[in-house]
């Protein structure tokens, strides 16, 4: 099993999933638990959720969740990704995180803006923006944490929204130790 085209796999398939909701008309942020995600983080008006299995390439499926609200300006989305041990003992956090951002990047057919170090405590991550060919910017976070890999996204039309700070300051671990 080549742990790398695993993890690319799955990248292609978050952002293939990661359309655009309806917009909602709530301005009202809530804060929103996930306690089997162990997350919590604000979002414009109620999450709808999404749990399935992703099928790999090389057989394999991968857990995952999908949480997404939307409001008149963008669309709010924390997905999680459950890889297996023997997948994520086989790679560094640098390579997991590369390889998701490359997976991101080919998906939206579109280029790379920026992309920086971010971390939680001792668990490691990156900022990207992503604008895909169609013009839609996506500024993405990634965490990954022990086997689970954290994807935070507003997707919007440029330019860059106040409230994508409001979302990624408003996100944090629940029952795990940064």
């Amino acid at each position: 099993m080549n742990p790398l085209r695993l993890i690319l796999a799955i990248g292609i398939a978050c952002l293939q999933f990661s359309t655009p909701l309806q917009a909602q008309t709530s301005a009202n942020w809530r804060l929103f638990e996930s306690r089997e995600g162990r997350f919590k983080v604000a979002f414009p008006g109620a999450p709808v959720v999404k749990r399935g299995k992703f099928p790999t390439d090389i057989g394999h499926y991968v857990n995952s969740a999908r949480h997404t609200a939307g409001d008149a300006d963008a669309t709010y989305d924390v997905r999680y990704n459950d890889y297996p041990a023997s997948t994520t003992s086989k790679l560094t956090p640098a390579k997991m995180l590369e390889a998701m951002r490359d997976g991101l990047v080919a998906e939206s057919k579109g280029d790379l803006g920026w992309e920086k170090p971010y971390s939680l405590g001792k668990f490691a991550g990156r900022d990207l923006e992503i604008v895909g060919g169609d013009g839609t910017r996506y500024r993405i976070r990634l965490l990954l944490v022990e086997n689970r890999l954290y994807q935070l996204t507003v997707m919007t039309r440029p330019p860059a929204r106040g409230t994508e700070e409001k979302f990624f300051g408003s996100f944090n671990l629940v029952g795990v130790q940064p």
